[in-house]
Order: C-alpha cells, then sequence, then structure tokens
C-alpha cells in the first residue's frame, strides 16, 4: 500500500474526516489507543501510520521512517536525503515556520520534524486537516532550508 499525501485531503486510502470504523474497514484494527479529553489516537503495525481524531473524525495522519512509500508530489518523503525533502516542502509551501522540532508547511497541511537532523528515529511527516493548526502559528518563527 502506498501513502501518498494530498494536502487537506488525507494520505494512501484514508481521507479526513473519517470514522474510526471507516478507517479499521480500510486498513485493519488498531493495536492500542490512547484517548485523552476529544482526542483519539490509533497505533497499528510500525509500517502503518499513526492515526489522530478529534471525537470521531480523523484529522492527522503521522507516518515515522518506517512507513514504506510516504509521497508527497513525486517526492519519496524518506527515500531522499532530509535536507532535500525540506528544501522542496518549503518550496511548496512558500516557507516554513519552527518551533522545538517542529516544522510547520501551513499552506500544504504538513507538520514534520527535522528531516536534516541526524536522529532517523524521531523522523516522521504529519499530514492534517485544514483548520486544525489555525491559531496556532503564532508560537512558530520562520526557519529557512533553501540555500
Amino acid at each position: 500500500m502506498g501513502w501518498h499525501i494530498q494536502p487537506f485531503i488525507g494520505m494512501g486510502a484514508l481521507r479526513f474526516g473519517m470514522s474510526p470504523s471507516a478507517v479499521a474497514d480500510l486498513i485493519g484494527a488498531p493495536e492500542r489507543t490512547r484517548a485523552r479529553e476529544s482526542r483519539l489516537r490509533e497505533f497499528r503495525e510500525v509500517d502503518r501510520p499513526i492515526l489522530t481524531y478529534d471525537r470521531t473524525k480523523l484529522v492527522e495522519i503521522e507516518a515515522f521512517y518506517d512507513v514504506p512509500a510516504v509521497t508527497y508530489q513525486s517526492m519519496d518523503v524518506f527515500g531522499v536525503p532530509g535536507l532535500e525533502c525540506l528544501q522542496t516542502l518549503e518550496a511548496a509551501n512558500g516557507g516554513a515556520l519552527h518551533n522545538v522540532g517542529v516544522v510547520l508547511f501551513a499552506q500544504i497541511g504538513l507538520t514534520c520534524g527535522r528531516l536534516d537532523e541526524e536522529t532517523l528515529g524521531d523522523h516522521s511527516i504529519t499530514a492534517f486537516a485544514r483548520g486544525l493548526w489555525d491559531g496556532r502559528h503564532d508560537r512558530f518563527k520562520p526557519i529557512t532550508f533553501l540555500r
């Protein structure tokens, strides 16, 4: 299964707004879940994304480096050097914002870690539903990876 990122739409066959049962029909039941306030997080095998719901609607899809075939446009997100990935995302977004290890690409609906750093185990990319990060931009500072 491929995990192509479509900004504000979803990743792979998963679509924002889906219910946990609809997701389970597509990719199987989660191995474990964690609920906190109005959020539910689902965890599956290591090669599947981590999913976050706001009440009963899918709002975030997070893929770590060991999820195969994660793509944005034609780029293999974890198959290219991290800096190249960040540069591609920054160019597509028209800029980037950074705060405590999180890089926000608000215009294309993505966040990721510092993929240009050596900590491979922390490398992930998260697609999010429209509006989820609204009102949080003031915590972030501009950063550029373009040289």
